[in-house]
């Protein structure tokens, strides 16, 4: 695992070394007197070294940023911020499940808490699972004489529908990109958005939105818009990926732009040196009447 971080460093520094240089090459050969073209090619040289630096400043920080992971499935009895705010992205079918059984560890006290779902375009299935649970939450906080917090839901358009041709699956793509970046930007109608504009940390667990969410934080970050110590991105690969890791799992770790990443088998942490959470997937507690929970286990 050290040995691929050094490689991913290394690889960070050669980018970030050859932006700088095309820069300094055309500062050499034209010092002064720069025609439309050269001055065109200079801007764009400045902007590549620009982008290359902050790039690896972000990438840097994320692997000096250790995560445990920690398989006690011992719950937590308050959280340690006045206000909070997460950003869950759901997938249709298993992923949506999964992640809403790996949300459901029996905690009930949300007060101040907001949770936004960011949900593909005509994925109701998700949509579905999502309104049984937040009722069941609502239910079983109540019960407990605990505030459920807040939540709202995004529909950004899916980046690719299945069978979608490649030629038009960039295209797609940016207009699904151009929907996250505005769920982003868009802080909670409600208190919580006083003190956080935007979420403190995003949760993905493999379908296809979750990396492109990924990719427009990074491109925030880079540009200054967020802060590095918000939207920080948790990526944990789907339980079913038992021998190797799923496409989008494959995109965070080989570009590194997750801040923390994980997996839920022995095999696949061995095989791509990478932390292993444990079954989270397993991690609900309880057992609400036809819910969405009930209907995952």
């Amino acid at each position: 695992m050290a040995t691929k971080n050094k490689a991913a460093a290394a690889r960070a520094i050669l980018i970030t070394l050859g932006g700088l240089g095309i820069a300094v090459g055309f500062i050499a050969v034209q010092p002064f007197a720069l025609g439309p073209v050269e001055s065109s090619s200079f801007a764009i040289a400045l902007l590549l070294s620009f982008l290359s630096i902050r790039h690896f400043q972000l990438s840097l920080q994320r692997r000096r940023r250790q995560v445990e992971w920690s398989h006690s499935r011992k719950r937590v009895k308050t959280r340690e911020q006045p206000h909070d705010y997460y950003l869950f992205v759901l997938g249709s079918g298993g992923h949506t499940k999964e992640m809403l059984m790996m949300m459901d560890d029996g905690f009930c006290h949300f007060e101040n808490f907001h949770r936004r779902y960011l949900i593909s375009s005509g994925d109701t299935m998700s949509l579905n699972h999502l309104t049984d649970f937040e009722n069941d939450v609502k239910l079983l906080c109540e019960k407990e004489r605990q505030s459920p917090g807040t939540y709202d839901t995004k529909v950004v358009a899916r980046a690719r529908r299945v069978h979608q041709s490649l030629l038009t699956t960039p295209f797609s793509a940016l207009v699904s990109l151009y929907g996250i970046f505005q769920v982003l930007m868009s802080p909670p109608a409600n208190d919580v958005c006083k003190t956080l504009r935007f979420p403190r940390l995003i949760f993905s667990n493999g379908p296809a939105t979750g990396f492109f969410v990924g990719l427009a934080v990074h491109i925030l970050k880079v540009l200054y818009i967020i802060p590095e110590d918000k939207c920080l991105f948790i990526y944990i690969e789907s339980w079913a990926r038992i021998t190797s890791l799923s496409l989008t799992g494959k995109l965070f770790h080989y570009t590194g732009i997750a801040d923390a990443f994980a997996v839920q088998h022995e095999e696949v942490a061995k095989r791509y040196g990478v932390s292993n959470a444990g079954p989270l997937v397993f991690n609900y507690k309880r057992r609400p009447m036809g819910s969405a929970i009930r209907a995952s286990s």
